[in-house]
């Protein structure tokens, strides 16, 4: 005991009791944690993480998290977007649930994407990753699937391409009951900016608007894009699109108002 607790001393290490009394949870989120986790040492935390898969417990250095007393799972954070491979690449792997919790049953059944909102201790800080103990958590309602994943990422990607009518087809099929706000935001979001590449702010006002109503912060981003929809649409046009890769249905409004006066036939007067 005397040659771990001066481990745990030289490491930095707090061996603290499972069930200590922190007070009141700090609401935070996995994000912030991971930043700066020094800051949530021994603090007793809440924030949302989105279920991953349980995973295989790693003990490079003296830790109370021993394979026959905890379970360790892998999640992302609540804000992470996850039909992005960065994000979704990304996956968090240091949180752990006591297998004498109550809990471990629910844990053990738990589906892809399942959103819970933890509270729990930051116990240790080792190569700037915290190793988090989840003392409680409660499922939440809403999450993503695999579907709800599919079409924001394939929205995002025929984005890039500036293939702006099939981007809409994917991010229209992304929002639903039981999505969670920030996928829906993320597609009105973009469903506004193809809309307003392709000269119908109208129809990019509306979708806007419900993205900045849907945002936990400030978004200058889509705020300024409302701005130009409601004050001068035409600097978002995209005018630089290669029309011969495009079919008839996929070419922005503007371009059939241009092309029409080249394909018209001359007006002739009629002799009398």
């Amino acid at each position: 005991m005397r040659s771990a607790l001066l481990v745990s001393f030289l490491l930095g290490v707090s061996v603290l009791p499972a069930q200590s009394n922190f007070g009141p949870a700090v609401r935070t989120n996995l994000s912030a944690m991971r930043a700066n986790p020094d800051a949530y040492q021994n603090v007793k935390v809440q924030f949302v993480v989105q279920f991953a898969s349980l995973g295989r417990i790693s003990n490079p250095f003296f830790t109370q998290f021993t394979p026959t007393e905890y379970t360790n799972f892998y999640g992302w954070a609540d804000d992470q977007k996850l039909w992005q491979e960065k994000h979704y690449n990304d996956v968090f792997g240091m949180l752990f649930l006591s297998k004498s919790n109550t809990q471990l049953e629910t844990l053990y059944t738990m589906g892809l994407y399942t959103r819970i909102r933890c509270t729990a201790v930051v116990r240790n800080t080792f190569q700037d990753i915290p190793w988090i103990e989840v003392l409680s958590f409660e499922v939440l309602g809403e999450k993503l699937d695999t579907a709800v994943l599919t079409h924001l990422h394939r929205g995002v990607g025929l984005m890039e391409r500036r293939l702006w009518q099939r981007a809409i087809s994917e991010l229209s099929l992304a929002p639903g009951d039981g999505v969670p706000k920030a996928a829906t935001q993320a597609a009105h979001k973009n469903l506004g900016v193809c809309l307003l590449r392709m000269g119908e702010p109208q129809a990019a006002i509306g979708y806007l608007q419900s993205a900045i109503s849907l945002a936990t912060g400030k978004d200058f981003e889509t705020e300024n894009l409302l701005a130009m929809a409601q004050k001068s649409p035409e600097k978002a046009i995209d005018r630089t699109v290669d029309s011969s890769k495009l079919s008839d249905s996929e070419r922005p409004m503007w371009e059939a108002f241009e092309t029409s006066k080249t394909s018209m036939p001359a007006t002739r007067v009629l002799g009398r």
